[in-house]
């Protein structure tokens, strides 16, 4: 019965709980610093998938102190350990969807906030999902760019 009922709530779209970020991030700041997204998610403009920046790439701005904050400091001491940051996705679509960043970015010619609703003044890192569009979302703006509805195009 407890079983059931679990399944059930996220069948209704009952949401996760907040996940733990290895540290402070602020998507305001690195937008004022005028930083593109694709800056630190490499893969936006031509991949299906956006990824993290690499320590290394994060240590192109953070190998010297940049600024007062508390867990700045941290981006240096995973790259001494030579050690990943473990940033936690929070935004992940159903298996059976197929989405492409490279296509929406490129293609589209869409912007990162047009979908990330509030990422460029976000002043902490994501601990819950920042998307949520429905699949009549996604068919509305497909209809109002003139891009293919059919179900194959999104799904697998």
């Amino acid at each position: 019965m407890v079983v059931a009922i679990f399944l059930l709530g996220f069948a209704v779209g009952c949401r996760r709980p907040p996940v733990k970020q290895p540290m402070a991030l602020s998507h305001k700041r690195h937008m004022e610093a005028n930083m593109k997204c694709v800056t630190c998610h490499p893969g936006a403009e031509d991949q299906a998938l956006a990824q993290f920046p690499t320590v290394v790439e994060c240590m192109d701005c953070h190998g010297k102190v940049r600024g007062d904050q508390p867990d700045e400091p941290r981006v240096r001491e995973y790259a001494e350990r030579q050690e990943e940051i473990p940033w936690v996705r929070v935004d992940r679509l159903p298996g059976h969807v197929y989405f492409s960043h490279g296509t929406h970015v490129t293609a589209a010619k869409m912007k990162c906030e047009e979908c990330h609703a509030g990422i460029l003044v976000a002043t902490k890192p994501l601990v819950l999902p920042d998307i949520a569009l429905s699949m009549e979302d996604c068919m509305r703006c497909h209809r109002e760019r003139r891009a293919s509805n059919q179900c194959k195009s999104c799904h697998k």
